[in-house]
């Protein structure tokens, strides 16, 4: 904490949360009664992103995951809702945690047995447009409508045999691959870019920030919409590529100076950042975020997953090159003997 007590200092280091093992939630008490504010906050927070505008930017799966997930719009399902709408699809199963967020080596372990794990957390109403941790919103909306599919479970599959057996160095890859596609990520669907991470989808302004750099990458003529637009965007990226990776040394060289604390003061000293390392913000560097391809290359790059201020985002040609590309670093890692 500053001297004051009041803004947090972070730099990108996770704290392990301390629970006390006969706190957690056993088979018997996974059911919650939720108090009608908790129930009135899920309504706003849903309605809030459930909309026309917002979620024809979302990619098409998600959307056929919702219409399977038949979540009640003004209350939190019960996780029987969950499971009965998930598991005969996909396999996996839904429990709840009383743990937040912490270091990922529970959660793996959970994720190995097909289990994924819901909060038992719900953001306050100052919370409402941007949550600095994930929550139950972000757990159930951004996340278990992929999970009614297939192709989701796979990808889930796909992390939990590869971080088991990997060293520290490759865990630290694995959680970015999963933050920069599950959380993060982008996918090419008709032409357009489109939002595929929870952790987007689940944030109102998130959902809008990325959006509008939808439209600032066609309204500066960076990208032609009329265009194959990964061929371009690819194109830009290559010939920015050194300028990119200064930026990514600069912010996390800020986050570990604890100045990357909140959303607006990380964004603020990013704009400084790109005035000491003389580059114009200009093309993809124009905008508040920046999009780029998805490549393991990059994503490796980065050292630390940040919740106050996510600077860049990366963008799949389609789900099945996602899928490549995971397979690509985790499946090694995960036959191993």
């Amino acid at each position: 904490m500053t001297s004051d007590q009041n803004v947090p200092v972070y730099t990108g280091d996770i704290a392990k949360q301390q629970v006390d093992p006969s706190s957690e939630y056993s088979q018997e008490n996974q059911e919650i009664t939720f108090s009608d504010e908790q129930h009135a906050i899920w309504a706003d927070l849903f309605a809030g992103v459930y909309k026309s505008y917002l979620t024809e930017h979302i990619c098409k799966e998600w959307r056929t995951g919702m219409g399977l997930l038949e979540l009640d719009p003004k209350h939190i399902p019960t996780l029987k809702h969950l499971v009965d709408h998930i598991t005969p699809r996909t396999g996996w199963r839904i429990e709840r945690t009383v743990v937040r967020y912490t270091l990922a080596d529970d959660w793996y372990k959970k994720f190995a047995q097909r289990i994924f794990l819901i909060t038992d957390y719900l953001r306050t109403r100052d919370q409402m447009e941007f949550t600095p941790e994930p929550d139950m919103f972000h757990d159930i909306f951004g996340h278990l409508p992929f999970l009614t599919q297939e192709f989701y479970a796979r990808i889930e599959d796909k992390f939990a045999p590869a971080y088991l057996k990997a060293t520290q160095e490759e865990r630290e890859v694995i959680k970015r691959l999963a933050w920069y596609s599950t959380e993060f990520g982008l996918v090419v669907q008709d032409n357009r870019f489109t939002v595929f991470g929870a952790g987007i989808i689940s944030g109102r302004k998130e959902l809008t920030r990325t959006i509008m750099e939808f439209y600032r990458l066609g309204r500066d003529n960076v990208i032609d919409y009329t265009r194959d637009i990964y061929g371009q965007l690819e194109q830009q990226f290559l010939e920015k590529k050194k300028d990119l990776f200064r930026i990514i040394d600069g912010v996390n060289a800020l986050h570990q100076k604890g100045q990357m604390s909140s959303e607006s003061m990380g964004w603020n000293v990013v704009q400084l950042m790109y005035e000491d390392l003389r580059i114009e913000t200009t093309g993809i560097f124009g905008g508040e975020v920046i999009i780029v391809p998805f490549n393991i290359e990059t994503i490796a790059r980065i050292p630390k997953t940040v919740y106050a201020f996510n600077p860049m985002l990366f963008v799949c040609r389609s789900l099945e090159e996602m899928d490549e590309i995971l397979d690509s670093y985790l499946k090694p890692i995960s036959q191993r003997t």
